[in-house]
């Protein structure tokens, strides 16, 4: 297995771990990886919310989490269970929801990735698109997908790359 392969592998399998350990003890959900796809992924489909943040040192990947509907519903509602929210908050609440998760789970990341760098690894905070968006996969981008299902609804996680190739939103850098 080449190195960069090794460490995509490294990276995901930190995500997926830590994604449902945490949404297993904070939500108290069942949680699945899905298999793997194969072959090369030449698009990103992203749903509705997603979260992303960039890790840094010898790592370099932007990991993004892709809520289904349901699940960040699920989780924004756990979240907030007991508190009085205005409906003009809800949208904005949600996405606080997202990120707050996604940093949760990437720091969890970091403490398992620490020794592929000799250095602290430096994480972006994490940047919430509200829409759906459609990314093509041009240049030398690296582009590897995994899924995680729950009973509220499923979670797609992202690793893309090289960093310097997309800003925090994915939109490619000229």
């Amino acid at each position: 297995m080449n190195e960069s392969v090794s460490k995509l592998s490294r990276v995901m399998d930190s995500a997926l771990e830590q994604g449902c350990t945490y949404l297993e003890s904070e939500f108290d959900l069942h949680t699945s990886c899905l298999p793997p796809q194969h072959g090369e992924i030449d698009t990103l489909l992203l749903r509705e919310l997603t979260a992303i943040v960039g890790i840094g040192g010898t790592i370099d990947l932007y990991v993004a989490f892709s809520f289904e509907e349901t699940l960040i519903q699920a989780l924004y509602e756990r979240m907030t269970e007991g508190m009085a929210i205005g409906p003009e908050e809800e949208e904005e609440l949600k996405q606080a929801t997202a990120g707050e998760i996604v940093n949760i789970i990437v720091g969890h990341c970091t403490t398992d990735l620490q020794n592929m760098d000799s250095q602290a690894i430096p994480i972006t905070p994490p940047t919430v698109l509200n829409l759906m968006k459609i990314v093509p996969r041009l240049k030398n981008a690296i582009f590897h997908l995994r899924s995680v299902s729950t009973s509220c609804g499923t979670m797609n996680v992202y690793l893309i790359g090289p960093r310097e190739l997309f800003s925090n939103s994915l939109d490619y850098i000229a």
